[in-house]
């Protein structure tokens, strides 16, 4: 439905870095066995913790300083339980002059699945849910399609995302236009269709499956996740700086870090209507610390719902840069990392990108954030291979690996400016295609799955709304046709149908908007005459 985002493209194409150890897998999506790589205990280890931390600023300062367009950078490490570095560099708003510091909240986007899972797993150990439970038994009032199989779904099963289903468009309010209501949800819900390319069993990754435990669970229990999340974990880790609601209501709290995008400032910010249960939660570098800590815990009923969380529960094979998946549990993947199991919960948005990783067989963690998805997107990566490195290998060979990784990135970097700046010099050279002037486009499209396109004129161009979305539209490259950024970073083909003197209809995410109808059957607003 929507494509990534031309900067994500950086990491993702990117060679696996240099001096990674070849990672050894079973056919069954395993990893085999492999010893350890272990942290050899120096006779003062306080002193190793501070010497990396000043290890570990030093390479932030230097990182911060080859990527200047990474507005801020926000960082816990914890190894054994406690943590060894904790702070923020750069800015929380640029044009605001506000710092960032280790209580400022940045967007985790789905790593926030990961709190999800813990939260879930403990209720279930208590009895209050049984993630066995299936779509059926959670909605028996509700008449699923046949061919998805509600019988036979379970809560596992969405929150491994091995369920089947395909709902691109309650994804799409949810995430990004919160363009909706209680009854738009609950009619989505029954409308769910099967995945054609991943059938039920098949691993593949997305928000869907979160979507839909979450609202099951609410229809049956009457539980938000929002609620579990803030009563199974916040509240006992004393987490206060994280939230899942009430971003407008901060108070003197510190407000969260704004997003940026290459060093431009991007408009879409995340509001509650728009923080859903499989990417809908803020935290800061303090609180962060906790959350590490309670993955390397081994005793205590949090820890415990913690540990089945990481289980895994679905096979793959994959990779995400130099970190294997060959396994996923309740929001975390899992693969062999450097002799041991490193589990992770990475998170994407414009303007946002996190990593949270544990490697419990060693005692270390790293949460890293990023108000920026340009080079911001990997450096958060680097951050957290640096600590690894340099626990594991020692200062020297982790300042050889980031020096040799930094560097990479600035070429990468480099080339992909200049690739994106061509594509908008071209874009701003297009004619236009549209065959009408713009009042003849103007007015309101619907559909009944992504809900409402508002189209305004603006002089010779147009614009176009849903919900929180909007954008300037570009010349598109066929008849009719405009090209607009409603997701920043993510552009979108717009195709209108015209007849009579007027746009009709809009083909856009897959789907047709036509236009929309009022209560007597007619068009509102009417179409403008040229």
């Amino acid at each position: 439905m929507v494509r990534r985002g031309i900067w994500r493209a950086i990491w993702v194409a990117a060679a696996a870095f240099a001096g990674q150890a070849a990672l050894a897998q079973t056919g069954d999506g395993g990893t085999t066995a492999a010893p350890v790589t272990e942290i050899r205990e120096p006779q003062d280890r306080d002193a190793q913790d501070r010497a990396f931390a000043a290890d570990f600023d030093r390479f932030l300062d230097t990182a911060m300083a080859r990527f200047p367009s990474v507005p801020a950078l926000s960082v816990a490490v914890v190894r054994g339980g406690a943590p060894v570095f904790v702070g923020a560099k750069g800015r929380a708003d640029v044009e605001g002059g506000v710092a960032a510091t280790a209580d400022t909240p940045f967007y985790i986007a789905s790593s926030t699945k990961a709190f999800v899972g813990t939260a879930l797993a403990r209720l279930e150990a208590r009895g209050t849910i049984d993630l066995d439970w299936t779509m059926h038994e959670l909605a028996p009032d509700i008449a699923f399609a046949p061919e998805i199989r509600a019988d036979q779904i379970s809560l596992r099963d969405l929150l491994s995302h091995r369920h089947g289903l395909a709902g691109d468009a309650m994804a799409f309010r949810l995430a990004y236009s919160g363009d909706y209501d209680a009854a738009v949800l609950e009619r989505l819900l029954a409308g769910l269709t099967p995945d054609a390319a991943t059938p039920a069993g098949t691993f593949r990754y997305g928000n869907i499956g979160y979507n839909v435990a979450a609202l099951l669970i609410e229809r049956r229990t009457g539980l938000r996740w929002q609620d579990a999340v803030e009563a199974e974990l916040l509240t006992p880790l004393g987490m206060t700086g994280t939230l899942a609601e009430g971003l407008a209501e901060r108070g003197a709290r510190p407000a969260v870090a704004a997003p940026y995008s290459g060093g431009e400032r991007v408009y879409l910010t995340k509001v509650d209507q728009t923080m859903h249960a499989a990417g809908g939660m803020v935290a800061s570098a303090n609180d962060m610390a906790r959350w590490l800590a309670l993955q390397l815990a081994d005793r205590g009923a949090i820890a415990e719902a913690a540990a089945a969380a990481r289980k895994p529960v679905a096979t793959l094979d994959s990779a995400f840069g130099p970190f294997r998946r060959t396994g996923y549990g309740l929001g975390w993947y899992s693969g062999l990392f450097e002799g041991g199991t490193l589990y992770h919960a990475f998170g994407s948005f414009a303007g946002a990108r996190a990593h949270v990783s544990v490697q419990p067989d060693i005692g270390l963690g790293v949460a890293a954030t990023a108000n920026d998805d340009g080079a911001g997107f990997r450096l958060v990566d680097l951050a957290a291979l640096y600590a690894y490195d340099w626990y594991r290998l020692g200062a020297a060979e982790a300042e050889t690996r980031a020096t040799a990784q930094l560097d990479a990135l600035a070429t990468q970097w480099a080339k992909q400016v200049e690739k994106v700046a061509a594509q908008r010099a071209e874009r701003a050279a297009r004619v236009s295609q549209l065959s009408l002037p713009p009042a003849a486009y103007a007015g309101d499209y619907c559909n009944a799955d992504y809900g409402m396109i508002r189209v305004a004129p603006r002089g010779t161009q147009i614009d176009l709304a849903m919900g929180r979305l909007r954008g300037v539209t570009e010349a598109g490259t066929d008849p009719d046709t405009v090209r607009a950024e409603l997701i920043p970073g993510q552009g979108e083909i717009f195709r209108f149908a015209v007849a009579g003197g007027v746009a009709t209809a809009i083909e856009a995410f897959g789907s047709r908007f036509d236009r929309c109808m009022d209560r007597g059957g007619s068009v509102t607003p009417p179409p403008a005459t040229p």
